[in-house]
């Protein structure tokens, strides 16, 4: 494990500048007196200091990290003892040893979680040497450095438990119209006349249109999505496909539309761009399409086409029936809180919606 790894795992401990906490003491105390040292801490060791998050027997919080025993105990496999720091080179000088408090035991092991990074040590101190540490004093100093761990990494567990449920909770939100919208879908289709393949083909095709929505709305976690981008996104699929004749999304006047509203609005879209490649502009004819908005008490979207020929739906029976016509005269307006209007003349095609701001503007619900 790399340095800058290991100390991106230590801060999201969120130990570091904590308060003390009984359960850490707790095991200080009891490494001090089951191995008969002055002192017992839990060490954190940061990048240019060790911080204590438990001391017993000894009344500082931190110290410089280029004078920390620890720094050198992390680096070890084991536990590292040092019977007398003055006749030991890498402490002889260590102003620890030399003056304030005149270190001359240590013995550390290191705090190595179950992500295999060694975030400090267990650690007891002596002001005096000590001639021996023999297993049983490793034995009992390593099986209490563990209990440290299981203490951190519980922590660890629960915080990433509550963090699931946050997510959890996030994507209810975020899913909950999506998945209310699939559902009214299937719902639909079931009633719907039509073939076992081509019931799986329309299904498809909408959940793909919800699910384009949804990238939307969780890209940079946002809670609304812009109508002019909504639109694009939507319709790209069938100005590629159609050569020539594009839709034009208008670009001025762009609002942020709700999660709810965004959905309804895709299928509607997605709706429309399927009815022109079959009956209309898009269909490769001739034609021209354009989609747009317009807002005073009340919003107004509008899909328009202009056509070289008349539409092949232009009959009253299939203008009026079908699964598509639930989406642009049932779902999108109820969704809305509008009303939706369809005009056919010979040479045109108009499709316009109203909708109470309330019900589509994310501005109105912030």
């Amino acid at each position: 494990m790399s340095e800058t790894e290991r100390l991106r795992a230590l801060s999201e401990t969120n130990l570091l500048d904590s308060e003390r906490e009984e359960r850490f003491d707790r095991l200080t105390r009891l490494a001090a007196n089951s191995l008969e040292t002055e002192t017992a801490l839990v060490s954190l060791v940061d990048s240019d200091r060790q911080w204590f998050k438990s001391c017993h027997g000894f009344s500082g919080t931190e110290t410089s990290r280029d004078i920390s025993f620890c720094t050198h105990a992390i680096e070890a496999p084991d536990i590292m003892v040092v019977l007398d720091a003055t006749k030991d080179p890498r402490f002889a000088d260590n102003p620890l040893v030399t003056g304030e408090p005149f270190i001359r035991f240590y013995a550390g092991a290191p705090l190595i979680t179950s992500q295999g990074h060694a975030l400090g040590t267990l650690c007891v101190l002596d002001y005096k040497p000590r001639e021996t540490f023999d297993d049983t004093d490793r034995e009992i100093l390593r099986d209490l450095a563990d209990s440290v761990v299981g203490l951190i990494d519980k922590d660890e567990k629960l915080r990433e438990m509550s963090e699931l449920s946050v997510i959890n909770r996030e994507l209810q939100h975020r899913m909950g119209n999506m998945y209310a919208h699939v559902s009214s879908l299937i719902s639909l289709l079931d009633k719907a006349d039509l073939e076992h393949e081509e019931y799986v083909s329309r299904l498809r095709e909408k959940v793909n249109a919800l699910a384009l929505t949804q990238s939307l709305i969780a890209s940079g976690g946002r809670e609304s999505v812009s109508i002019r981008e909504l639109a694009e996104q939507t319709l790209a699929a069938f100005e590629a496909g159609a050569g020539e004749p594009v839709v034009t999304v208008q670009t001025e006047d762009d609002f942020e539309i709700t999660p709810r509203a965004a959905f309804a609005m895709s299928l509607m879209l997605h709706e429309l761009g399927i009815n022109s490649v079959k009956h209309g502009a898009l269909g490769g004819e001739g034609g021209t399409a354009r989609f747009g908005w317009s807002s005073a008490d009340q919003l107004h979207f509008s899909w328009e086409e202009s056509l070289t020929i008349p539409r092949r739906d232009a009959s009253a029976k299939k203008a009026n029936g079908g699964f598509g016509s639930v989406i642009l005269k049932r779902i999108a307006p109820k969704t809305f809180g509008g009303e939706a209007e369809v005009d056919i003349q010979p040479g045109s095609y108009r499709y316009t919606v109203s909708a109470l701001p309330e019900r589509v503007l994310a501005s109105a619900q912030a």
